[in-house]
C-alpha cells in the first residue's frame, strides 16, 4: 500500500532500522537516530541493487516517486541502463563542467598566449577579462554560454559609450571559445554569431577639396 505524506512525516524511529514500503520496490528507511532515507531496490544484470533517492524531508514523497520513475525508465530503455551507473556518469559530467568554466579556460588561454605579447597588451587583455567577462560568465560552464547571453553582456559595454572596448571584448571572448574548441572542451564559437551585431563608431566625412583649395593649403603650410 502506498504511503501518504502524513505517514512519512509522523513515522517514528525504533531501536532497529525499519522500512515503510511505498510499493513498486521503493521504501522509506528509518534509522534509530530518526534519519529517514528513500531507497529503491531493483535488479540489473541479474544482481540486486539499491539506489539512494535522497533524505526526507529534503526529498519529499512526491519527489522520491519521480526519482523512482526516472530510474524505472532507464531500466526499461533499450538497451537497459543501470540507474546507479548513470548517476555516477552524471556526477562526473557535473564535475567536468565545474572545472571547464569560462574563467578557468580563459585564464589558461591567457597564460599560454602571454609569452608572445607585450607587457601592456598582456595587462590589457587580463583587465578586460576580469572587468567585462568574468563577473557574468566566469563561473559558467563555457559550453553552456549562448550567443544571446554574450551579446547582452557586450551591449552593456556599448551602453557605457565604450564601443571600441565592446569590440575588443568580443574578440577576446571569441579567442577563448576557439581555444576551448582546440582543446576539445567546446564545439562552437558563439561569438561568430554576433558578427555585425555591434555598433560602429560614427565617422566624420569632410567635404572634398578642389585642386585649387589643396594648392592653397599647401602654400599656407609652407608659409609656416
Amino acid at each position: 500500500m502506498a504511503l501518504t505524506d502524513v505517514q512519512v512525516k509522523n513515522a517514528k524511529p525504533k531501536s532497529t532500522p525499519i522500512k515503510l514500503s511505498d510499493g513498486d520496490w521503493m521504501y522509506l528507511l528509518i534509522q534509530p537516530n530518526g534519519a529517514k532515507y528513500w531507497r529503491f531496490n531493483y535488479r540489473f544484470a541479474g544482481k540486486q541493487k539499491t539506489l539512494a533517492l535522497g533524505t526526507y524531508p529534503d526529498v519529499s514523497l512526491g519527489a522520491a516517486r519521480k526519482k523512482r520513475m526516472a530510474a524505472r525508465e532507464l531500466l526499461a530503455s533499450d538497451p537497459p541502463i543501470d540507474p546507479m551507473k548513470q548517476r555516477k556518469n552524471d556526477r562526473r559530467e557535473e564535475e567536468r563542467l565545474a572545472e571547464h568554466t569560462f574563467e578557468n579556460i580563459a585564464r589558461e588561454w591567457w597564460e599560454n598566449k602571454r609569452g608572445g605579447w607585450s607587457s601592456s597588451h598582456t595587462a590589457a587583455v587580463l583587465s578586460r577579462l576580469e572587468r567585462e567577462l568574468f563577473p557574468d560568465l566566469g563561473a559558467r560552464p563555457l559550453i553552456e554560454i549562448a550567443a544571446p547571453e554574450l551579446l547582452d553582456l557586450i551591449r552593456r559595454v556599448e551602453r557605457r559609450g565604450a564601443l571600441e572596448l565592446a569590440s575588443k571584448t568580443l574578440i577576446i571572448a571569441g579567442q577563448v571559445f576557439r581555444y576551448a574548441i582546440a582543446t576539445e572542451r567546446a564545439t562552437a564559437d558563439v561569438s561568430r554569431d554576433l558578427r555585425g551585431a555591434l555598433k560602429t563608431r560614427e565617422v566624420n566625412h569632410y567635404a572634398k577639396l578642389s585642386e585649387g583649395e589643396l594648392r592653397c593649403r599647401r602654400c599656407q603650410r609652407r608659409a609656416f
